[in-house]
């Protein structure tokens, strides 16, 4: 990079520019009100000489620091893969990307959204198989679903060259999908076709529409034949809309209704065919997070989603969204550290561009205590995702756990600007600050969590340390009493680590273990735990657990 491109990179020219038309403004008006009042010319030329000595002062302050969503920072410390969320003075990106907006739904029928919704989602992963092509996230890429925006700020908010947009109109067994690529920097139109198609038809239009997006940004598929980009699908148009049926439900979160809708979805496109591994997936998946929010017994929920990924493996061991399953399920349900690295390094071979692969890699890596791996992955989720509250969430998670608190901080908070009430920022912040030695701050800070869990243990932690012993009981007790045993035995365990009573630490240690909780994925890392990482027992239950013994490098 030459020294031009540097003063560039670094704002210098445009700080410059903007200095100087600031300061011709600011003389203009001098001149004419000083006129008016009569003032001595040496107030004119005080003005003057503050301005000009204003200007280096500027230059030298935008080649230091650059302004970002996270806060003023040093400039080398701000590559442009950390910024979170482009503002609107990033130029619109160049190169092979694209955002697929949700197709609007056009035929009258509320019902019918699930059909435009799943459609667009479709395309949108037969698009990230494409290697060359860098497509944004779902869930980036659904926020302006319903809205009219500018092309151009999508490009900027979404960090890509190209806009896919569209409608689908379905009546009777026949469905109209129109779709047209725009360039996102002067909102010329690289690409349209409008599609008539019998709904069996439906498999062959959205790998049309991929191979002409394709062929727009003059990418160059890795294989051109359907069946290489919709392996662990279905040739089953009724089957295919059950399964979007089910995607539908599961996107709405965790609330018992719709993941019990979404199994009967799911089940439903499987009984269609046999051979659907996507839907297996979705079935695991929802059977999954009924266990993991006690809507089913543990074993029912975990027992069915064993068999989902199992069934899902056998039918498309080559399909990314199987192997992140399978790790996901090893992850969270077995464990298996050592197991579930190996499913998502696989899923991230056979898929870069998932964003929930680099997700679940990011966290892996992060609780292994490979915490450099673990960021460049995070770092990559919310390029590809950028206006996610997860993805901007997950960045300040994983540099918690790094023992980065000072970045932790500005990243969590970046979350908090974007959705005030979102849970969890304010839990991580508060025992950064704490780690950090402001214990004060730390207490202010967890008022505001609106978790019950989360703000009982951080508050059990920061009274005891505010020598308010018996308030630190009281939400220590809240959190014993708010289910039986078996309900945040980890968190327990933290709040005896940091009160020094390793013994009951060890005893909810062993109960986390005995009752299967996930958050024993976090031993290697948590710092809740630092004061018993010398204990024996501590190397004893990693052992037992099967983890890396090697403890994360602090």
């Amino acid at each position: 990079m030459n020294f031009f491109d540097e003063l560039k990179r670094r704002n210098v020219i445009k700080v410059s520019v903007a200095y100087m038309l600031f300061a011709w403004v600011i003389l203009q008006v001098a001149d004419v009100l000083l006129n008016n009042l009569e003032a001595p010319g040496w107030v004119f030329k005080v003005i003057l000489s503050v301005l000009l000595l204003g200007l280096p002062a500027a230059i030298v302050l935008s080649w230091v620091f650059d302004w970002t969503p996270a806060g003023l920072q040093r400039t080398e410390d701000s590559p442009a893969d950390n910024v979170i969320g482009a503002p609107d003075s990033v130029a619109v990106p160049t190169g092979a990307s694209v955002a697929v907006l949700p197709f609007v739904n056009m035929s009258g029928d509320p019902e019918n959204e699930y059909f435009s919704d799943g459609l667009t989602e479709e395309l949108l992963n037969v698009l990230a198989k494409i290697g060359a092509l860098k497509v944004a996230a779902r869930t980036s890429s659904f926020h302006f679903k319903g809205q009219t925006g500018d092309i151009a700020e999508i490009g900027r908010r979404l960090g890509v060259a190209t806009v896919l947009e569209g409608s689908v109109r379905q009546s009777g067994s026949r469905v109209r999908i129109t779709a047209q690529l725009i360039s996102a920097a002067d909102g010329y139109h690289l690409w349209s076709e409008s599609f008539d198609r019998e709904l069996d038809d439906i498999f062959a239009v959205q790998d049309e529409i991929s191979s002409s997006v394709a062929n727009a940004l003059q990418v160059q598929l890795l294989d051109k034949s359907a069946g290489a980009q919709v392996v662990g699908g279905t040739s089953n148009t009724e089957a295919f809309r059950a399964y979007l049926l089910g995607v539908h439900y599961r996107n709405q979160g965790d609330h018992e209704d719709a993941l019990r809708a979404a199994i009967g979805a799911f089940q439903q496109a499987i009984d269609l065919d046999p051979g659907y591994a996507k839907a297996y997936i979705g079935l695991a998946h929802a059977w999954s997070h009924m266990a993991l929010n006690s809507f089913v017994s543990y074993e029912e929920g975990v027992g069915n989603a064993d068999a989902g990924v199992g069934k899902a493996l056998e039918l498309a061991p080559q399909l990314a969204e199987v192997h992140l399953a399978l790790g996901m399920f090893r992850f969270y349900h077995k464990q298996d550290m050592k197991g579930a690295d190996e499913a998502f390094n696989t899923a991230r071979e056979l898929n870069p561009g998932n964003v929930e692969v680099q997700f679940e890699y990011s966290r892996i890596q992060c609780y292994r205590g490979n915490f450099d791996e673990a960021i460049a992955a995070a770092r990559t989720a919310l390029e590809l995702d950028p206006v996610s509250l997860i993805a901007n969430h997950f960045l300040g998670h994983i540099l918690y756990f790094s023992r980065r608190y000072d970045e932790a901080i500005p990243a969590l908070r970046h979350t908090l600007a974007m959705d005030p009430k979102y849970p969890k920022p304010h839990y991580f912040i508060s025992m950064a600050l704490l780690w950090l030695g402001d214990v004060e701050a730390a207490w202010e800070e967890i008022q505001e969590e609106p978790l019950p869990w989360m703000k009982w243990t951080a508050s059990a932690v920061v009274l005891h340390r505010l020598g308010r012993i018996a308030e630190a009981e009281v939400n220590l007790a809240k959190l014993s009493e708010e289910d039986d045993q078996e309900f945040a035995t980890v968190q327990r365990a933290d709040i005896y680590a940091q009160w020094g009573d390793a013994e009951m630490a060890f005893k909810n240690l062993d109960l986390a273990i005995e009752y299967g909780d996930p958050g024993l994925s976090q031993l290697l890392v948590d710092p809740f735990l630092d004061p018993i990482r010398d204990d024996p027992r501590f190397s004893a239950l990693l052992d037992q657990l099967g983890f890396k013994t090697a403890l994360a490098t602090t």
